[in-house]
């Protein structure tokens, strides 16, 4: 799984779209699109941000690393 499809599964699991999504950290809905499907990187404001999003959940705050966040390994929503 690249990044950007670890950040839409964070983005699921919080029950947000990608509207929703682009509004929390404060960046356009288009943006969070490239990156879901990897046209576009995060910035490390939108990774910082999306994390802090994400530890707002109580399962994601107990099991989302950064090492999952950023290259798949580790603890994280799945794997």
């Amino acid at each position: 799984l690249g990044l950007g499809h670890r950040l839409k599964i964070i983005r699921t699991v919080l029950n947000l779209d990608q509207r929703q999504m682009s509004e929390r950290i404060g960046t356009a809905q288009s943006q969070i699109s490239k990156i879901e499907i990897g046209r576009s990187a995060p910035t490390l404001n939108h990774l910082l941000l999306i994390k802090k999003v994400a530890e707002e959940d109580e399962y994601l705050r107990e099991n989302l690393t950064w090492e999952w966040i950023i290259e798949g390994k580790g603890k994280g929503i799945i794997g």
